[in-house]
């Protein structure tokens, strides 16, 4: 089994009218979000508040090579204790086909993947990949585990996935209150 996970990057910034769509960063919500969500996954699904873990530790964590997916990439993966961070510029603004394409080339040896990019594309993405249920809509910094039944990612196809998480940001606030405190990853083994 393989797994994927998918995660929309954090709000970004339209504060500055002069940079590009590539280079916009993440604004003030995007850079509170992006550590707590990262240390949610951590302790929740990577047996980081020393529990074992329910998914394998990624083996890789591919970005869109746009600031601001790179950025929500870099901080959540500071709060799971990752490493192995790739960008891979066909994931900016990606649509689904490629998206797909991008996965059915993935190293065997991979056991589970973070993969982080945009919307509308992975939003879609995720939605064909489902073989039950439906998101029709992955929020800014929202992270969607699916389960995948083969061992070969070339194999992976639409409507073939199941779905292990989904979470946002808003259903931390709901559940955590508005400053969620989760201690980091490294208080955690103390």
């Amino acid at each position: 089994m393989k797994y994927l996970t998918l995660i929309r990057h954090a709000k970004s910034s339209w504060d500055d009218a002069s940079v590009s769509d590539h280079d916009r960063p993440l604004n003030e919500r995007g850079l509170r979000n992006a550590p707590v969500m990262g240390r949610f996954v951590g302790r929740t699904y990577l047996g980081m508040n020393g529990v074992a873990a329910l998914l394998p530790k990624p083996d890789r964590l591919i970005t869109s090579t746009a600031v601001r997916a790179r950025n929500t990439a870099e901080l959540m993966m500071r709060e799971m204790n990752l490493d192995h961070l790739v960008g891979d510029r066909r994931l900016y603004l990606a649509e689904p086909k490629a998206m797909l394409q991008i996965v059915r080339h993935f190293d065997d040896a991979w056991k589970h993947v973070m993969l982080f990019g945009h919307n509308p594309g992975i939003s879609e993405f995720v939605d064909k990949m489902l073989l039950r249920g439906e998101i029709k809509e992955m929020p800014t910094c929202a992270v969607a585990i699916l389960e995948l039944p083969w061992d070969a990612w070339a194999a992976v196809d639409w409507q073939e996935a199941r779905l292990v998480g989904f979470i946002t940001p808003k259903l931390i606030e709901k559940r955590f209150g508005e400053q969620p405190v989760f201690p980091p990853a490294s208080s955690a083994k103390k």
